[in-house]
């Protein structure tokens, strides 16, 4: 799910660098799986891919180096609709803490149709698994998907707006969490 990414620092000039980064075929990182489960763990999260499932799911998880790590999970069985968010009281960057919050809010149609409709203009199905770029300050935004027949499970780091970007934001947006526009990165 997690290749492991070989960087090269390129020097730009006297004081920046470019990071480009490769993902390596047939591998996964050890360490950026580890950091993922850890924040999972502690949220309590169930696992979403390597088992049968009857519903249709979709997962972000949010880790920001300095901020408190978040998830975020929306649920579709039959004709039900729920989203769950829970809050970490640690920094992402760091140790992810004990659960702070933890909410559910019954949701209606209209709005998981408007959320599967930002997930396709993201083609998040199709979206590359490496990770195209990395960085130390910053945070980790990971969508998980998985229905009867597939899983997937995309990270992109610290990303300016744009699809995939809208698809996480809506449903910050659909909770009470008042979160500002600085704190989204």
């Amino acid at each position: 799910m997690f290749p492991e990414v070989s960087t090269d620092w390129i020097k730009e000039n006297d004081s920046s660098y470019t990071i480009k980064t490769k993902t390596i075929e047939g591998t996964y990182d050890e360490f950026v799986v580890g950091w993922y489960s850890k924040h999972l763990h502690a949220m309590k999260e169930p696992l979403l891919f390597n088992r049968k499932i009857d519903k249709e799911i979709y997962r972000f998880t949010w880790i920001r180096t300095f901020d408190k790590p978040m998830a975020f999970r929306f649920e579709k069985r039959n004709d039900r609709y729920i989203l769950y968010w829970k809050v970490l009281n640690g920094s992402g960057g760091y140790e992810p803490g004990e659960i702070e919050i933890e909410r559910l809010k019954i949701l209606t149609e209209k709005e998981w149709t408007e959320f599967i409709q930002l997930i396709g203009k993201a083609d998040f199905w199709n979206m590359d698994l490496g990770r195209s770029s990395i960085g130390t300050d910053g945070s980790e935004w990971i969508m998980e998907g998985v229905n009867q027949s597939d899983y997937r499970a995309v990270s992109v780091w610290s990303p300016s707006k744009g699809s995939f970007y809208d698809a996480c934001d809506y449903l910050i947006s659909l909770t009470n969490l008042k979160i500002s526009e600085k704190k989204k990165y």
